[in-house]
């Protein structure tokens, strides 16, 4: 039987908190939610005893509290190899979110794959990301639309679009872009990428040149507005090409309807209704402003790294934050700025716009009252998600100089004892996370 002619909905399931009437047999287990979505696939040989202790089963608990959770097993064969070789399949087919994230990522929510493609091709978009064709003929290949983004000899957008599809993978959906090949570091390690939803593949890749095509042609991708070739230029483009590519991309064409007709899900609209870059943000990523009048109470602690010191504060739900005035010290020698005269709201928002990814997007900026538990010492910040501080620290290689970005940007930085604070953070934070440093409740 063909894996594709299983029907998930004929096999026997129990609620999620009833896992105990679970069956001892060895079986092929599906976790779905109420709408048929299969979050999580695995194997077992003993499905109630693998449900006892679940390394899953308290980040699945925190979805039941908006949605059903359900487990449905397919009853196996002893065969090891062949229960392995089932499970790869089922997940390769069903593409399971939570089955491509550890457990330990704060994940609150699952993004629909539609989403997690539409935020990836508005942030492709800004990076001046050109539709180059569709080639609707599948061979070996899906129906395949061709993106392209903008190289200059070596140099390019290369890490940024790496940036921002890493940070779209870190999403739990089941959408995932693979890069699939890097040109050698001699020709500028340039990335070529590829996508697939619902049948059809998107592929991203360097353009040299693509200035000179730039034009005020758009046309849709799923819903998202991109700068697009027109039909002349592509015919004008694969006429000067070499045969071995004209054959290759013979089927091309320029692109004209929208090869993903699905809704544009705007979850952001200005008060006079017109589209503004702002992004809903997901709820383990913004802390609950306190009732006025009240301080927060948070504990701290400082770690080291080559030399620069980083207060980083936890709240009692141990979330990670550190003050806005570490960031400034590290970022411009001063201790204490000056909110009004250094406009620290509208700064550190601006900040972020410009960061390659849309996590931190609309995340909301206020000044708070800290007590910390420790000392009874207390302070007014602005209070930075440890992951957004690391972000802002990474941004500051885009102010060096060429040959220090891309030793930043390659892992090759080696600190020097008159490189600045944040120079010597950044390089640190290209191969490192401050999380590997924390002291946490478990640890």
């Amino acid at each position: 039987m063909l894996i594709e002619d299983i029907d998930l909905s004929t096999l026997p399931s129990v609620y999620l908190l009833e896992k105990s009437r679970l069956p001892n047999c060895i079986a092929i287990y599906f976790v779905s939610n109420s709408k048929g979505q299969i979050l999580y696939i695995g194997r077992t040989v003993n499905l109630v005893e693998r449900w006892r202790e679940h390394h899953r089963f308290n980040q699945l608990k925190r979805f039941n509290r908006k949605d059903r959770i359900s487990i449905s097993w397919m009853v196996c064969s002893k065969d090891i190899n062949a229960l392995a070789n089932l499970e790869n399949e089922l997940i390769q087919l069903y593409k399971p979110p939570l089955n491509w994230t550890k457990v330990v990522s704060p994940i609150r929510k699952i993004t629909p794959s539609e989403i997690a493609l539409q935020q990836s091709l508005q942030q492709l978009a800004k990076l001046n990301t050109m539709i180059f064709g569709f080639d609707p003929i599948a061979d070996e290949e899906l129906p395949t639309i061709y993106l392209v983004y903008p190289v200059y000899g070596k140099r390019g957008l290369s890490g940024g679009i790496r940036n921002v599809l890493k940070n779209i993978n870190k999403k739990a959906s089941s959408l995932k872009w693979k890069e699939y090949h890097t040109d050698p570091k001699s020709l500028g390690k340039f990335g070529y990428w590829s996508t697939s939803y619902n049948g059809i593949r998107i592929d991203l890749a360097p353009f040299q040149g693509l200035v000179h095509f730039m034009n005020t042609t758009y046309k849709t991708i799923a819903g998202v507005e991109l700068m697009a070739f027109s039909h002349d230029q592509l015919e004008v483009f694969l006429e000067n090409t070499s045969s071995e590519l004209k054959e290759n991309i013979s089927c091309l064409d320029a692109l004209e309807d929208d090869p993903i007709p699905i809704k544009l899900i705007d979850k952001y609209q200005s008060e006079e209704g017109k589209h503004i870059n702002v992004v809903e943000v997901e709820p383990w990523e913004e802390l609950e402003p306190m009732p006025e009048g009240e301080a927060r109470v948070m504990t701290r602690q400082f770690l080291y790294v080559d030399g620069v010191e980083i207060e980083v504060c936890t709240n009692t739900n141990g979330k990670f934050f550190v003050r806005h005035n570490v960031y400034w010290w590290i970022m411009h020698k001063n201790k204490n700025p000056d909110p009004q005269y250094n406009n620290l709201i509208k700064n550190f928002q601006s900040a972020v716009d410009r960061l390659p990814t849309i996590r931190w997007s609309g995340y909301k900026f206020r000044f708070e009252t800290i007590i910390f538990s420790e000392d009874d010492v207390e302070v007014e910040s602005l209070l930075l998600p440890i992951a957004m501080f690391e972000d802002l620290i990474k941004e500051a290689k885009s102010n060096c100089t060429d040959k220090l970005r891309e030793e930043l940007q390659n892992g090759e930085y080696q600190s020097k004892p008159d490189d600045s604070a944040n120079i010597k953070l950044c390089g640190w934070l290209h191969r490192n996370s401050l999380g590997s440093l924390l002291q946490t409740k478990n640890s």
